[in-house]
């Protein structure tokens, strides 16, 4: 049986950016840097964290550039904080087996599946499922805990309930979770949680403005994976910290000042937020194969600045200098006094 099960399945994991260095077209990994980054998230509470996410702009990586990412994680001690990884169907069968191979080399329990890139806009359920396959077979046969993961803004397809149920029917003793990041969440989440063949599988909400929503409908079963959670760490702790004490007044107002921030990141509402403005800010370098204008970080700034609440400015100014040495460092000291 796999290590993580149901029971004991982390409640939040921080999508992770990956610090980069070197210059356009393309930068490359810096490794110290992330490794210092991951070590500063476990040391301030981070209960997982998961590499390969879109964060991080894992989903534009090569598998080469990708293993070593997950390789490059041996080399940091995280303590008790669960490693997760998310693997792409597209690479296909031979970099499935490499890169669980190296999961395990690396101390990984966790590994997740999206639908693949490579799929027909028109997949039915069945294909959506076999498409997936050969990921989820490495990974269960591996000895890790598998998730599956809905992200159509990476892989342009919704993984639906019905084709989740076809992944439990073949991995019932290895899939544990659905990650699901969509823009409504009464056409996800929500149809997730009333699927009575989903029993048992955490819910793990990926769009982070529903996480209250989430919390509320159902504490026990659901959780979040989340990429705001790289750059406002010590607002989710907290957001966390009022849900297990049921203050939903105080889980909607934390929540609604990450969304503030995530929407300043935000170029289309109907599509997730450009992170990589905040990875930048927090001094982890520039996107892989991109940059970032004053223009983006002073709309961060600004929403920053607008915040109604003191507490939630020097939470969320804290995270954005978790590194303590990044460009804007100085700026967010202003915001931030002991508590």
């Amino acid at each position: 049986m796999p290590k993580i099960i149901f029971d004991n399945y982390p409640a939040a994991t921080v999508a992770c950016f990956d610090a980069t260095c070197g210059e356009l077209p393309r930068r490359e990994l810096d490794i110290k840097r992330n490794n210092h980054f991951l070590k500063s998230l476990a040391d301030h509470g981070a209960e997982a964290v998961l590499i390969g996410a879109s964060t991080g702009h894992g989903h534009v990586r090569t598998p080469e550039e990708l293993d070593a990412w997950f390789a490059s994680t041996r080399l940091v001690d995280l303590g008790a904080t669960v490693k997760i990884a998310l693997l792409r169907p597209e690479d296909g069968p031979q970099w499935h087996v490499k890169h669980v191979q190296t999961l395990k080399d690396s101390g990984f329990d966790v590994a997740f599946v999206r639908p693949g890139t490579d799929l027909d806009p028109n997949a039915t359920d069945e294909q959506v499922a076999l498409n997936m396959n050969s990921a989820n077979r490495a990974i269960a046969e591996a000895g890790l805990t598998l998730g599956v993961y809905s992200i159509p803004d990476v892989s342009g397809l919704t993984l639906r309930p019905d084709a989740v149920a076809l992944i439990r029917d073949q991995f019932s003793d290895s899939l544990v979770a659905v990650k699901i990041t969509e823009s409504s969440y009464e056409d996800s989440t929500r149809k997730f949680l009333n699927d009575s063949r989903l029993n048992g599988l955490k819910i793990v909400q990926g769009w982070d403005p529903f996480l209250a929503n989430a919390l509320k409908d159902d504490p026990n079963r659901c959780g979040v994976t989340s990429g705001p959670m790289s750059f406002a760490l010590f607002q989710y702790l907290h957001i966390l910290d009022a849900a297990g004490r049921k203050d939903w007044g105080e889980v909607t107002s934390s929540q609604q000042a990450v969304t503030q921030l995530f929407q300043s990141m935000q170029d289309d509402p109907a599509r997730f937020a450009d992170l990589q403005r905040a990875k930048y800010m927090m001094g982890l370098g520039y996107p892989l194969t991109s940059s970032v204008s004053s223009e983006q970080t002073d709309r961060v700034l600004a929403a920053l600045d607008s915040l109604p609440r003191t507490a939630d400015q020097n939470r969320l100014a804290k995270s954005l200098d978790l590194m303590g040495d990044g460009p804007f460092s100085d700026r967010l000291q202003d915001y931030i006094f002991e508590q």
